[in-house]
């Protein structure tokens, strides 16, 4: 956990100060794509004009380049990351026998999971400020009122996919079936969220705040339904655990 934890937190910080300090010259570089004369007509859709304009504004490019592009793409994957083994390598190991001889199942599963999901929702609240303190730092002019819903989005993102994958990690004896499990819900949704009546299953939507950046506010109500339904599944993992035989 601790080895994950620091190289998890190391690839991200490399992964902002790449992408940060690139503002100019990302926009340099678009620029003279967009004077090309023979231009392909896919290039022109991809990267229309009004776009770069935006990009030039320090805010819209930091908000759709880190949190919706690079850090929001990885927040999932980062959170069964740190979940999938959790309770599965001890299963797997035969260590779990022991740790239930020393302790009871409640404290077993509750000392585990907290342990877990303080030092992921650290590690995204770190990349969530990131943004704020470089502007600071930096001298840039950035929209802090922005950062505080990006954050919330972010964090309960990573929470959610975390309890999910801790729920596989607790159902499964091996290690490889609650990533795979987790990974394969998260494509699976992603994809049928491409069509309009079932828009809301795509979290990714969710995580890269993509209402921000249209409305300007936090999704109040994706948020709630969001933390309502990993309550439920952090319940449902706990009774599994308390039930299961080892």
């Amino acid at each position: 956990m601790k080895l994950r934890s620091l190289v998890i937190l190391l690839l991200g910080l490399g992964l902002f100060f790449f992408v940060a300090p690139l503002h100019k010259l990302a926009i340099e570089m678009l620029n003279e794509y967009v004077q090309l004369e023979n231009m392909p007509r896919f290039l022109e859709r991809f990267i229309p004009k009004n776009f770069i304009e935006r990009l030039s504004d320090w805010s819209f490019y930091i908000y759709t380049q880190w949190f919706g592009k690079n850090l929001g793409q990885f927040v999932p994957i980062l959170a069964m990351i740190m979940a999938f083994s959790l309770f599965a390598r001890e299963t797997e190991n035969g260590t779990m026998e022991y740790l239930l001889t020393r302790n009871s199942r409640k404290k077993v599963f509750w000392s585990k999971a907290c342990a877990a999901t303080v030092v992921l929702l650290v590690q995204m609240l770190v990349f969530s400020l990131l943004p704020g303190i470089y502007s600071w730092l930096a001298s840039k002019e950035l929209k802090y009122e922005l950062l505080g819903a990006y954050t919330i989005h972010t964090l309960v993102g990573a929470f959610f996919w975390f309890t999910l994958t801790m729920l596989f990690s607790v159902m499964y004896d091996d290690q490889v079936k609650p990533i795979l499990t987790a990974v394969g819900i998260l494509a699976s949704t992603t994809v049928v969220g491409i069509f309009k009546p079932l828009r809301f299953m795509n979290t990714y939507s969710y995580v890269m705040g993509s209402k921000i950046i249209s409305t300007g506010r936090m999704d109040v109500a994706y948020t709630v339904g969001l933390l309502f339904l990993t309550i439920i599944v952090l319940i449902a993992s706990y009774v599994i655990f308390l039930k299961k035989e080892f």
